[in-house]
């Protein structure tokens, strides 16, 4: 990655960030919609986004999320982070130079040790692709944080849901290697 690009996605996930953009009261997990548009820089050599880029996007939809719901402040007043612990994702349509596309991100729920979201790109209408993320809460020395711990920080009233993680896309494969990956075999 070149440094026009690693300034682009910098600059990308830093105005999630912006104070204004934080969520005030209680911690919710709404599912929101963050708008995009496909520079230069993402393209590939056939002249759509590249799939790497996609993945990076994500992680921009997941701040503006965590951000706006007022997640992230949490997190770090508790000295934890997310970290992606598995991710799927279908690609549907191409994105082109200079579309403008949309990331919904949306919570689906937490297991024992992870959360799990969904993330769609859109454009002109259209679903381009579509990705489920299982997330993991670390602590400042690297430790797993229980789901139990991280559903406490949000607002009784909107805490996530504890799904079996059969229910979700990534299904038995995620938490089995999830765990091993972890926390050892």
């Amino acid at each position: 990655m070149g440094q026009s690009e690693r300034v682009l996605m910098s600059l990308r996930a830093l105005r999630q960030m912006v104070p204004w953009r934080a969520g005030r009261g209680p911690v919710r997990a709404d599912t929101t919609v963050t708008w995009f548009r496909v520079a230069p820089s993402d393209l590939d050599v056939l002249l759509h986004m590249n799939n790497g880029r996609y993945l990076s996007i994500l992680d921009a939809g997941r701040v503006d999320m965590f951000v706006r719901g007022g997640l992230w402040t949490a997190l770090r007043r508790e000295g934890w982070h997310p970290v992606v612990a598995a991710q799927s994702i279908t690609y549907i349509a191409s994105l082109t130079f200079w579309t403008r596309f949309s990331v919904t991100t949306r919570l689906l729920g937490f297991d024992t040790k992870n959360a799990y979201l969904e993330q769609t790109f859109d454009a002109g209408g259209r679903t381009c692709a579509s990705a489920v993320v299982a997330l993991r809460i670390l602590d400042g020395q690297g430790r797993s944080v229980p789901s139990a711990r991280v559903r406490e920080l949000f607002d009784p009233a909107a805490a996530p849901v504890l799904v079996d993680d059969r229910d979700i896309p990534l299904g038995r494969r995620t938490q089995q290697d999830v765990v091993t990956t972890f926390d050892g075999p």
